[in-house]
């Protein structure tokens, strides 16, 4: 959402590397900041940006892949703050917790399951029968 007064607070950001903004000026810049999520948005991105540049040391003769070095440093800075860079490994945990809960809930179960000793240590096989069928039904019915 745009707000009243974005052109202003885009230009005293600019000017403010250039000069000194009077106490009026630095209260508009902050009462705008907490208003305007592009404003706010596009400043941290600009100072991210400035000090990169004033970070990487400047040879005599500018090289051809500076712009690009500086690009990728200012993506891979934007990615790793993103939730969509993160979000992998929170997944990741969120599911290695569930398989922990899952393991800890039939190690519990499974001491509480009835034991079954047989003399002479033989197994023996458990069989459910089936519920039948009542044979007088009408045959009519089933077809």
């Amino acid at each position: 959402m745009r707000v009243f007064g974005c052109r202003k607070f885009s230009r005293l950001n600019s000017e403010r590397s250039d000069r000194e903004l009077t106490p009026r000026e630095v209260a508009f810049m902050f009462r705008h900041r907490m208003a305007c999520e592009p404003c706010s948005e596009h400043e941290s991105q600009g100072s991210i940006a400035l000090n990169m540049l004033r970070a990487e040391s400047f040879e005599v003769e500018a090289s051809p892949m500076f712009e690009e070095r500086v690009i990728r440093k200012l993506r891979v800075h934007t990615t790793r703050e993103s939730l969509r860079y993160w979000s992998p490994a929170v997944a990741g945990a969120f599911i290695a917790g569930l398989a922990v809960v899952a393991a800890m809930q039939i190690i519990t179960r499974s001491s509480q399951l009835p034991h079954v000793r047989l003399p002479g240590g033989e197994a023996r096989r458990i069989t459910i029968s089936a519920p039948t069928l009542d044979r007088n039904i009408d045959a009519t019915r089933l077809r």
